[in-house]
């Protein structure tokens, strides 16, 4: 039987920060590990040499920014079809929301993170994001298959795209690079969050409710890319924040981290902490309930379906609410037990396998 061909685009991966730099290579390695027999998966690019060049990875020079979007639009619209039309897959994946306009007869595949494009505007420059967007759009052809994150995305995106192109939601996966532990200064006893410095992150909620506790010998950490895109807003706001309230030598900002940074500093810390007011999915919380710490999260929709009962929820945008449950965790080591047995348990259905099969259903079923 002749095999379906499919092409996973992964040049975005040289600037993929985040969570989707992990979707790209999570997609890749599920292919390579679980894939059908009945699919051959091609790749645009060689991931290891594209993860050598960090010129674009989340540069804070505009030109940098900028040149990297003309380069991605030449290869989206020039260059990916030239590729399609020389290897001729029956499917193309694009897992960056953008696919090219022309792709001959190649069905597409097009991976939409979620809405926070449309739903945060204020985060993004005004002309990137008409581009962007506009991109994202043109990609979209009647016949193209849309993908997303979660339940939560999906129904955000049928709201907003208003298409009548299936949208359906596969759940990702994660997984840490096996590392030895390497020796990093680390406190003791502390509170941990991992991800970028956004206002939808809603770090001075977790900011305050630390301030609230005011526990001897408890550590904030808060590690993460602190200037996304240019935009020095929020760190700016946590940094005021730090000194008006003389919380200097307890919250520890240690900036953007590696994979083998984050699994030590996973692996040591008490509590973890998402008090993020919207995402699309949220990885450190499956990262986090892989290292069996107890997690809390704020109660938006993604969170509680994501985290199930593997986690602690807390009023979003509410400090009081957070504070107290931080404190509940610390003192109730049977809450502890028990939300590290449901973690463990929970997470075993976001593996490599049901990631790749959720594409393959489309794939080889339609």
């Amino acid at each position: 039987m002749k095999k379906v061909k499919v092409l996973i685009d992964l040049y975005y991966y040289k600037a993929a920060i985040s969570g989707i730099r992990s979707y790209i290579s999570e997609l890749k390695e599920s292919s390579e590990d679980h894939g059908s027999e009945q699919i051959q998966y091609l790749f645009s690019h060689d991931i290891k040499k594209l993860s050598y060049n960090k010129t674009y990875l989340n540069s804070r020079n505009r030109f940098i920014r900028w040149v990297f979007q003309l380069n991605y639009l030449v290869y989206k619209q020039i260059v990916l079809p030239i590729k399609l039309l020389i290897i001729k897959p029956d499917y193309l994946i694009c897992s960056d929301y953008v696919a090219p306009i022309i792709s001959f007869n190649t069905k597409k595949i097009t991976v939409v993170h979620d809405s926070l494009f449309w739903d945060y505007p204020e985060n993004y420059s005004l002309l990137w994001r008409r581009y962007f967007i506009s991109l994202i759009y043109l990609g979209i052809d009647r016949k193209t298959q849309i993908i997303t994150t979660s339940h939560y995305s999906k129904n955000n995106l049928i709201k907003i795209l208003k298409k009548t192109n299936k949208i359906n939601h596969v759940y990702q996966t994660f997984r840490f690079f096996k590392t030895k532990n390497i020796p990093l200064n680390i406190p003791e006893n502390y509170i941990l969050h991992i991800g970028s410095f956004e206002k939808r992150k809603d770090l001075m909620t977790l900011l305050k409710a630390f301030h609230f506790l005011k526990k001897d010998n408890l550590k904030l950490v808060l590690a993460g890319a602190q200037v996304l895109n240019g935009n020095k807003k929020i760190i700016k706001k946590v940094k005021k924040y730090i000194l008006e309230n003389n919380l200097c030598e307890e919250v520890i900002l240690p900036g953007f981290i590696s994979k083998e940074e984050s699994k030590v500093y996973y692996k040591n810390a008490s509590i973890y902490v998402f008090p993020s007011l919207d995402e699309g999915f949220g990885i450190p919380i499956l990262e986090a309930l892989s290292f069996s710490i107890p997690t809390i999260c704020s109660d938006i929709k993604v969170f509680k379906e994501i985290g199930n009962n593997s986690v602690e929820f807390f009023k979003a945008g509410d400090p009081n609410s957070l504070a107290s449950k931080i404190r509940f965790l610390l003192n109730d080591e049977d809450t502890r037990k028990k939300l590290a047995k449901n973690g463990l348990e929970h997470i075993k259905k976001f593996n490599r396998k049901n990631f790749i099969k959720g594409f393959e259903e489309f794939i080889l079923n339609e």
